[in-house]
């Protein structure tokens, strides 16, 4: 087993640092209500619009680039909601994919950086299972947490603490994320739809926005039948 070394404890406690700036921005300042009240991301919202259409061609990737910057550290729904609201339901999909797998990839590496050393150690003595399981079946544990919702950041950042390979975190992170990124981006982007011409309560009885719904309902249900379907192929190979 590798020891810990005093670069490995200055580099947990520059994260630390890091996070606990992060927290207090997020707690106790102006920028922090952007993303904690529905005000706040109603004007998060309409500042990246501003900032998108500014430039021109070029905004899908400044879009693209602020999300990925965005979710190093801060929630992703408000990114995802935004690009929902300023491309519409398809290209906000592919747009919030994109910005995901890179923030997603970016962050596994800052924590293979700054936590895998003083990690490493406790999960080869206190759960040697679990670094295992990482490292033997990676894209299966990171696909299965990103079907089930698992919170971005943390599973950012606790894969790139295992020993799991970088390919099988980031294909795990895209197929696994694909139904959550379609279902919401498609339901926030029919909603946008929907708000532009409504009149009466039973405008919102529509196909578009009752789709993703039932899409979400069956999404709780996919970890579940590919499970079945990996033992009817085992079963009958």
């Amino acid at each position: 087993m590798r020891k810990k070394t005093g670069r490995d404890y200055l580099k947990f406690g520059a994260f630390l640092l890091l996070l606990a700036v992060i927290t207090y921005v997020m707690l106790f300042t102006p920028t922090g209500t952007l993303f904690r009240t529905p005000e706040g991301r109603r004007a998060l919202v309409g500042g990246l619009d501003a900032l998108v259409q500014s430039a021109g061609p070029l905004g899908p990737v400044l879009f693209i680039f602020v999300y990925t910057l965005g979710v190093l550290f801060l929630p992703a729904t408000p990114f995802t909601i935004a690009g929902a609201v300023i491309f519409g339901k398809f290209h906000g999909m592919l747009y919030n994919l994109a910005a995901d797998a890179l923030g997603a990839s970016i962050s596994f590496y800052l924590g293979r950086y700054f936590l895998h050393g003083v990690a490493r150690g406790f999960l080869e003595t206190r759960m040697p299972w679990l670094d295992r399981k990482a490292a033997e079946d990676g894209f299966s544990v990171i696909f299965y947490l990103r079907i089930f919702w698992f919170p971005f950041i943390v599973l950012n950042y606790a894969a790139g603490a295992t020993r799991i390979r970088f390919r099988d975190y980031l294909l795990g992170t895209v197929l696994g994320l694909l139904p959550p990124v379609f279902i919401f981006t498609y339901f926030v982007g029919a909603m946008r739809d929907v708000l532009a011409t409504y009149r009466r309560p039973t405008d919102l009885l529509t196909f578009g926005l009752l789709f993703p719904v039932l899409l979400l309902v069956f999404s709780f249900f996919l970890p579940t039948l590919l499970k079945r379907f990996r033992k009817g192929r085992e079963l009958f190979p």
